[in-house]
């Protein structure tokens, strides 16, 4: 069974913030938390830039993978996007009295403190309940 636009329109409406936010909230917070981490334990290593691509393009790609899995409806996409906030969590948590800036540390432990709670809100659970729920229908 399909959607109508109508109903489309209204579950567009009503989700595709929460989406967004939870997508761009867990990116912000692991390219923060990464290139910080690496640049501040690896700082005179000669593959810093290496590590920061590789730890880049890993998030990058659990988080699309996952994100994309959760659009289609798979019950286990969001055990690949969770451990991508909570790692940025830990990384940041790591870095507290290493010397830098802490107005930064706040702002990524805010980002990834937030990007967790987004994706344990109502709204969030709700849309992934939708969104399972439409696949079933689709087989």
């Amino acid at each position: 069974m399909k959607m109508t636009p109508a109903e489309f329109q209204a579950f567009m409406r009503r989700y595709f913030a929460m989406f967004l936010l939870g997508f761009f909230m867990c990116l912000i917070s692991a390219a923060l938390s990464s290139t910080l981490w690496i640049d501040s334990h690896w700082r005179h290593h000669p593959d810093n830039p290496s590590y920061t691509l590789l730890a880049s393009a890993v998030s990058t790609l659990l988080l699309c993978t996952g994100h994309l899995a959760m659009v289609r409806g798979f019950t286990w996409a969001m055990w690949l996007v969770l451990p991508v906030p909570a790692v940025a969590l830990l990384m940041t948590l790591s870095l507290f009295g290493s010397g830098l800036n802490a107005l930064m540390l706040a702002i990524m432990l805010v980002l990834a403190l937030l990007a967790l709670l987004v994706f344990n809100s109502g709204r969030h659970r709700e849309m992934r309940q939708r969104l399972i729920e439409l696949r079933q229908l689709r087989r």
